[in-house]
């Protein structure tokens, strides 16, 4: 069995905005996506929330604002934790870990079918070092 088992998730938002102020260049776009995570702990039943914000409706550069949040759902079970990794590791690296790709997916699935812009895909990266960069910046 596993000790962090994965039930679901849900999308709590997802949004698409395209910004009127975009200059468009012929220099790259860049892109830089602010993630943060929620933890809801009740026992041994988590809910961790994943959030991500792409662009903006201020930067000229940027020709959209994109985000989205989605809630997984998992389950500890603390009799299998064999290498006593405990919840709160598990919950911070491993969930996220877990939720990134769908969100990854939604961002893609938003600015592509915005028709205007080519879709943004957001780098696969290891989301708990840019969490970690996030929070002490």
């Amino acid at each position: 069995m596993t000790v962090l088992k994965f039930i679901n998730y849900h999308v709590q938002d997802m949004s698409y905005q395209r910004n009127e102020n975009y200059h468009q260049t012929r220099s790259e776009i860049k892109m830089n996506p602010q993630i943060s995570r929620k933890i809801d702990i009740n026992e041994n039943r988590i809910n961790v929330t994943l959030s991500i914000v792409v662009g903006s409706l201020e930067n000229e550069t940027s020709p959209f604002k994109t985000s989205c949040a989605i809630t997984g759902i998992f389950d500890y079970q603390p009799e299998e934790d064999d290498a006593d990794t405990g919840l709160d590791q598990l919950v911070r690296v491993n969930a996220v870990a877990i939720l990134y790709p769908y969100a990854r997916s939604i961002i893609t699935m938003l600015t592509t079918a915005s028709n205007e812009y080519p879709g943004y895909i957001m780098p696969t990266v290891n989301v708990n070092r840019l969490l970690n960069d996030q929070e002490e910046a």
